[in-house]
């Protein structure tokens, strides 16, 4: 397995607009399929993991864009992820 880990800031559109702290772990599996996890942060508090599908992508770029957008949705519903 390789893995790779990402970290941004998402603002939300919406709600209090706060500014979540993200760090994205991308993993590819021997079987070349991948996954990621995600940890959501606010001013250093532990604010969800989001909601954690399979990824449909099958090559690194679009992988992490996939990640990356589906956390930001979750970030945007409140899916899994407390404000």
């Amino acid at each position: 397995m390789k893995s790779e880990v990402y970290r941004f800031v998402y603002t939300r559109s919406q709600g209090l607009r706060r500014s979540y702290d993200v760090t994205l772990n991308v993993t590819r599996l021997e079987s070349g399929l991948f996954k990621y996890s995600a940890w959501v942060h606010y001013e250093g508090a532990f604010k969800g993991n989001g909601l954690l599908y399979p990824l449909a992508s099958s090559n690194a770029d679009d992988v992490v864009a996939e990640a990356r957008g589906r956390i930001e949705d979750d970030i945007e519903r409140l899916a899994g992820v407390v404000e």
